[in-house]
């Protein structure tokens, strides 16, 4: 055998080895892409699930946020008087310099002890 023909056998020894690697490098890529396909369906299936339960939970929490408004508006109306009063109260002792007396701290009240 001369050079030449122990050169061209390496260099088809060569090929056949590259494209061994080739394939089982393609049957890893193509497995590892076929299982991320299987979960990025699955993620759709879940974000499907979760897209319906928000739309459902959006209504829900419109019709009772609707139903607490018009069973509390008294509520909140009272609660809008007393804190316009206290604004306008403050803003006055703020603008007049005048310090208003703070409310009396009420006593703890002893709790009766009993007697054994």
């Amino acid at each position: 055998m001369n050079f030449q023909e122990k050169l061209l056998e390496a260099s088809a020894e060569l090929r056949a080895r590259a494209a061994n690697l080739t394939d089982a490098a393609i049957k890893a890529t193509r497995h590892q892409a076929d299982a991320a396909v299987a979960r990025v369906e699955g993620f759709q299936k879940s974000l499907t699930v979760l897209k319906t339960a928000r739309s459902e939970f959006r209504k829900v929490a419109r019709h009772h946020a609707g139903r607490f408004v018009k069973q509390n508006s008294p509520l909140f109306a009272a609660a809008r008087k007393d804190v316009s009063e206290l604004a306008r109260s403050t803003y006055q002792t703020l603008t007049t310099g005048q310090t208003a007396k703070a409310p009396r701290a009420r006593a703890a009240r002893k709790r009766a002890r009993k007697s054994v």
